[in-house]
């Protein structure tokens, strides 16, 4: 069950004909996989030259996918950070593939490609929610650093903060001693069953928008445009409907 693999060889567009909205779920259904596979692994965090290593382990991802260039048949999803800007006039260039990219909502671990006619696809899972086990740390001085700030470490009671993953990742070990953070598959006996299927926190509908003669824009649909059903949970906006959000835990929200 290696994700590395499934990633390299994943084409969104071998699914058949989908919607770009997701509307039928399909793209929901072609990520769950993929989704799986994250929630089943984990981040080992090892001190160099020591058998010290803490597992950060993923129990709620979100999916993210945009295709670049124009078509009507193309996938966007504006709220992705990493991707050309909306004018044309800045492109960034493709991840290589396994990077994390740090951002204000957290840490995405990125799954980016070229596509047709040499357009990129900007793919990315965020980790949303994890839970930390440190049993394998060797504590030799601070031993409580970081136990007043990440407080989880089951997988029935994970983070929820998911900026604290940068904490957890990156402030294990000293960089004086060194360091290094590696994926870890897990194997068919660990895969993990998904017990929630749900939108993305927070993230907004989108629609085109005209610009004062520079062309169309995307921008996020404001509360007035939806009832209140539709809301983002901050209740600014509408929430994007696509079911693209995937957790070991049920729902608690219900």
């Amino acid at each position: 069950m290696e994700l590395k693999n499934e990633i390299t060889k994943f084409n969104l567009r071998e699914n058949g004909e989908v919607d770009k909205d997701d509307k039928n779920g399909k793209i929901s259904e072609a990520f769950k996989p993929i989704a799986e596979m994250i929630l089943s692994g984990y981040f080992k965090v090892s001190k160099n030259n020591s058998d010290s290593y803490v597992t950060v382990h993923p129990t709620c991802v979100e999916m993210y996918y945009h295709e670049e260039g124009e078509g009507d048949d193309k996938i966007k999803d504006y709220i992705v950070y990493h991707r050309n800007s909306n004018d044309g006039k800045k492109e960034v260039s493709v991840f290589p593939l396994g990077v994390l990219h740090n951002h204000v909502s957290g840490i995405d671990l990125t799954f980016e490609r070229m596509g047709e006619n040499n357009n990129p696809i900007r793919f990315s899972a965020l980790i949303r929610e994890f839970w930390v086990d440190k049993s394998h740390k060797i504590e030799e001085s601070h031993e409580n650093y970081g136990e007043e700030n990440i407080k989880a470490y089951t997988e029935s009671n994970p983070e929820k903060r998911s900026t604290y993953l940068y904490e957890a990742l990156y402030s294990q070990y000293s960089v004086f001693d060194g360091f290094s953070v590696q994926w870890v598959d897990g194997n068919e006996n660990e895969r993990k069953e998904i017990r929630c299927v749900k939108t993305r926190l927070n993230v907004a509908e989108y629609k085109m928008e005209n610009e004062d003669g520079k062309g169309e824009k995307p921008v996020k649909m404001s509360k007035a445009e939806s009832s209140i059903e539709e809301l983002t949970q901050n209740q600014k906006y509408k929430q994007c409907s696509r079911m693209w959000s995937y957790s070991v835990n049920a729902d608690k929200t219900k």
